[in-house]
């Protein structure tokens, strides 16, 4: 375990108030806010179908959002870290389709259990439905820790995290089924305050234009039409409002279950053989011992031939750990060795700002190495890393590296401010290092043109200067007889 096997972790049923207050921290509140505003745009429909399919795109976008979120806090409480402010800074690229795997995961207990009513009655439909409800929030558990869609379906691990809870799994179900009734009975509340009296009024409209048509009342029917073609641009702003408060509502009674199962996960994470995050004291000690037990468990897997297994072991110590180097580097060494390019690339993006902010220059130069190998084109996505990670090259006595890690800077990152400090380092380079003083010039004359106000100019010019005298020189040395 990462964590003390002797926390002393609160029941999860006396952390319910907790659970209900969790939405309303601010990196929670903003998200549900802003992602339920997304539906309530496509109120601003220009006619009747467009409205429908807009509110319909826009909602299932904004839930993406959320259930991705939503997947982290599950993650992130059930390593134990119950805040969000205590969330790992990295983010974590494993999550990033599990919005879609919980939409199927959802989706296939109801196909399920129209194929058995369908095939053997409404009674084993019903036995399905309910047995099924059981199962699923056991299935979402098993489904977030272990990322694979076929875990999450797979009955046998859900009935693993059921039967690790125990007992308490049935005062799980009824939160969950009480939390369910309450968003419920919030949203038709709503929907009865604001939706109704709009569908009333629609009704009453059809049937009066009906009416009136069916008794030839032209100015009856006229104005019946008038009031229907009115109705829908008078009706934008409630629709807004109430799409807006419902998906909110919902969203917000989404988050508090997520929550709550990622706390279940946590309390029992013993039980159910997960790994949790250092707690309190004799934290750097836990995850010494964790790092000397996983680097072996490494190596014996190396050694075995299974490459994929070690780098499974590296990827769940590195995101336990987000901030320790060692694990950091170790995962991305395995993740060169395993040819899994893409997660290279990707991880080196964060491992190398890391290594520049703990002043590990070697090991950042050579993570850049890997990279490179791997992919001509690999670039730091910020300017300034790119331009730290030069300078690192050059003060280690690596001319030629600082110069491919700069190589194309300009036209990465156009018209950024660093491109002068990138042309002078280059300069020097070519010039004291690399004795290219005619390339060297001509980024200097760049530098001069279009950056003459710059403070690297002065320095320029002089440089400028330098290389001429020493160009003449050697061209009096070359002309004086032998």
């Amino acid at each position: 375990m990462a964590g003390s096997s002797k926390l002393a972790i609160a029941p999860f049923w006396a952390r319910v108030p907790r659970f209900f207050l969790f939405p309303l921290q601010a990196s929670a509140l903003w998200r549900v806010l802003v992602f339920a505003a997304v539906p309530a745009i496509g109120a601003f429909g220009r006619s009747p179908s467009a409205l429908v399919v807009l509110i319909a795109g826009l909602s299932l976008l904004s839930w993406v959002f959320l259930l991705r979120f939503g997947s982290r806090v599950l993650h992130e409480t059930s390593l134990g870290r119950l805040s969000i402010s205590d969330y790992s800074p990295l983010p974590d690229d494993t999550l990033a389709h599990m919005p879609y795997k919980i939409m199927v995961l959802f989706l296939a207990p109801g196909i399920l259990v129209g194929v058995i009513t369908g095939a053997l009655g409404e009674t084993p439909g019903m036995l399905t439905n309910f047995a099924l409800t059981v199962i699923t929030p056991a299935a979402l558990m098993a489904l977030v820790v272990s990322r694979s869609l076929g875990t999450g379906l797979n009955p046998a691990a859900a009935w693993s995290i059921i039967s690790g809870v125990g007992k308490p799994y049935a005062l799980l179900c009824i939160f969950l089924f009480c939390l369910s009734a309450s968003q419920m009975f919030l949203i038709l509340k709503i929907g009865e305050a604001k939706l109704l009296p709009l569908l009333l009024e629609w009704q009453a409209l059809q049937a009066a234009a009906g009416q009136a048509y069916q008794t030839q009342d032209a100015a009856a029917f006229e104005s019946a039409m008038e009031g229907i073609r009115t109705f829908f641009p008078s009706i934008k702003p409630t629709l807004a409002g109430a799409i807006w408060v419902i998906t909110a509502v919902a969203m917000h009674f989404t988050l508090i279950a997520f929550n709550m199962l990622g706390y279940v996960l946590y309390q029992y994470h013993e039980a159910l053989g997960l790994e949790v995050a250092p707690q309190g004291r004799g934290k750097q000690t836990a995850r010494d011992d964790q790092q000397t037990e996983d680097s072996s468990r490494i190596a014996s897997l190396i050694a075995a031939g299974d490459i994929g297994a070690a780098v499974h072991i590296a990827y769940e110590a590195q995101r336990l750990a987000p901030d320790d180097v060692a694990a950091q580097e170790r995962y991305n060494r395995l993740l060169h060795l395993a040819g899994k390019d893409d997660r290279l690339l990707n991880h080196s993006h964060r491992l190398i700002p890391l290594l520049l902010r703990r002043e590990h220059r070697s090991a950042a130069l050579e993570t850049w190495k890997r990279c490179h190998e791997r992919n001509p084109e690999f670039r730091l996505e910020d300017a300034a890393q790119v331009l730290r990670l030069a300078e690192v090259a050059h003060a280690e006595r690596d001319p030629r590296l600082a110069m491919k890690i700069l190589n194309g800077f300009d036209k990465a990152f156009r018209h950024h401010p660093l491109i002068p400090e990138v042309y002078f380092l280059c300069a020097r380079i070519l010039c004291e290092d690399l004795g290219q003083d005619e390339l060297a010039e001509r980024f200097l004359i760049t530098l001069c043109n279009r950056y003459p106000q710059h403070a690297r100019a002065p320095e320029a010019l002089k440089m400028r200067e330098l290389i001429s005298r020493m160009r003449g020189a050697r061209s009096d040395t070359r002309s004086s007889p032998a």
